[in-house]
């Protein structure tokens, strides 16, 4: 008696292209979530303010985040996360924060939001294009797996040397992260060290400090920048020591 066919193959679905369902799914989710970012930025009243007048944007924000306190930080961190998905930049959210939460209460909530941003794109890239880089051009390519393979030894170094020196874009760089061997937690540590500096001057504009006329600030915010690249640049000009500790 011969077996059963399973139903899938009945049906003439094939097991690659039930695989592909979800992933097609999350493409045209993050294309939707493209597309909503931008007209919200674009072709809103709300988006035309910020960009064209920020200032009353931020006080408009700051009015709201009185009479919504407890959702206002959950608002603040979707927002970072949708604009980051859609490759918006996220500076401006950085002064909103500082305008609706102070200063303290800015930073850590912008620092979060970077982070689950980060995360988010890192992973919605690793899960729609990681294999396909992997297994059509790494393969292919001994010199490109060599290259992603001390990337993803060296992954912390590299995030936060992207986060320091800002030569990517913080959307593009979680999503160029998310199909290398860099690890998830490197991408967490590096984004939330890497970027503190920055967000520190974004959210005191917002916070109203001028911080490029408070020397004080500017500084601490310098020689915090110094100390979190003395480890990138130690890793170039002394690789013997981290070779020492297991790094490649």
């Amino acid at each position: 008696m011969a077996e059963a066919e399973p139903i899938g193959l009945q049906h003439g679905i094939q097991p690659r292209a039930r695989s592909a369902l979800p992933r097609l799914a999350l493409f045209l989710f993050l294309l939707c979530l493209m597309a909503a970012a931008v007209y919200g930025f674009f072709f809103t009243d709300a988006g035309r303010q910020v960009r064209d007048n920020p200032h009353l944007a931020g006080l408009h924000f700051r009015n709201w985040v009185r009479s919504h306190q407890l959702i206002a930080p959950a608002i603040l961190l979707l927002l970072y996360v949708v604009f980051t998905l859609s490759l918006m930049p996220v500076w401006w959210l950085q002064i909103l924060a500082g305008y609706g939460f102070g200063l303290w209460l800015g930073i850590t909530y912008s620092l979060i939001g970077a982070t689950l941003a980060a995360v988010a794109s890192f992973l919605m890239a690793r899960t729609l294009l990681a294999e396909y880089v992997h297994t059509r051009f790494e393969a292919k390519h001994t010199k490109l797996r060599a290259l992603d393979e001390k990337m993803g030894h060296n992954g912390l170094l590299i995030v936060m040397a992207s986060r320091l020196m800002h030569f990517l874009p913080f959307g593009v760089s979680n999503y160029l992260f998310g199909i290398s061997r860099i690890t998830l937690m490197d991408v967490i540590l590096g984004t939330f060290l890497g970027n503190a500096p920055a967000i520190a001057f974004y959210v005191a504009v917002g916070a109203g400090m001028r911080p490029l006329r408070n020397w004080r600030f500017m500084v601490c915010l310098t020689i915090a920048n110094i100390v979190l690249l003395v480890p990138v640049v130690l890793r170039y000009w002394r690789p013997q020591w981290f070779k020492r500790i297991g790094v490649e």
